[in-house]
């Protein structure tokens, strides 16, 4: 029962994710990426008010973690993906046309850069995921912590920085899935852990 709750709270967090990713889209199809960027924070915010599982929230905690916590870890990536592709493809077959247009230029752009690019842009997301949910859990005053995630998220998703669950949404949503897909999410799930566990090693290093 446990391994499958965490599962069914992978697959919520996927949801919040996709739905955020798909504001995102909605906003750039009509000019405003910047307005998409702010509001693909409530994605995230839905995953720390309701405890859903996020990997990208908890790798970064993974060395504080018990075996059972550890084993949790690739059961919610499995839910993770259930969710935000389950999601992308529901609003492919339900978005207008120029909104799949816009998640397939997304999907197109980030499907085509060299390995490097995502794996460098995924490790400062990871970073940026881990502070908004840090800071989520260490800070008392609820308007604080708010805004520190909506700034966290806003700062990654402007710059350009890829999350691994996000972009299984784009490649959903924009019918994309090919080997270069594949491949971008491989190295972002692995730039999103090592981003996030070396903040997270780094601000155990000066707090003690």
């Amino acid at each position: 029962m446990r391994y499958l709750k965490t599962l069914v709270a992978g697959v919520a967090a996927g949801l919040f994710i996709g739905i955020g990713g798909a504001v995102f889209v909605v906003c750039s199809a009509n000019g405003m990426s910047w307005l998409g960027s702010i509001l693909f924070s409530c994605g995230l915010m839905s995953v720390c008010a309701f405890q859903a599982k996020l990997y990208t929230g908890k790798i970064g905690f993974a060395f504080h973690s018990n075996k059972e916590e550890l084993i949790d870890l690739p059961i919610m990536l499995i839910g993770n993906a259930i969710g935000a592709i389950g999601t992308g493809y529901l609003l492919f077959a339900a978005f207008p046309q120029n909104f799949i247009d816009t998640a397939v230029l997304i999907a197109e752009n980030r499907a085509s850069e060299p390995f490097y690019v995502p794996l460098i842009m995924s490790f400062f997301c990871g970073i940026l995921v881990y502070l908004a949910v840090y800071g989520w859990k260490a800070l008392e005053n609820w308007p604080v912590k708010a805004v520190l995630l909506i700034l966290c998220v806003t700062v990654f998703v402007m710059c350009g920085m890829q999350h691994c669950i996000a972009n299984m949404f784009y490649f959903s949503l924009a019918n994309g899935w090919n080997w270069q897909t594949l491949l971008n999410i491989v190295l972002c799930v692995a730039g999103n852990s090592i981003g996030a566990i070396t903040v997270d090693a780094m601000i155990g290093f000066f707090k003690k």
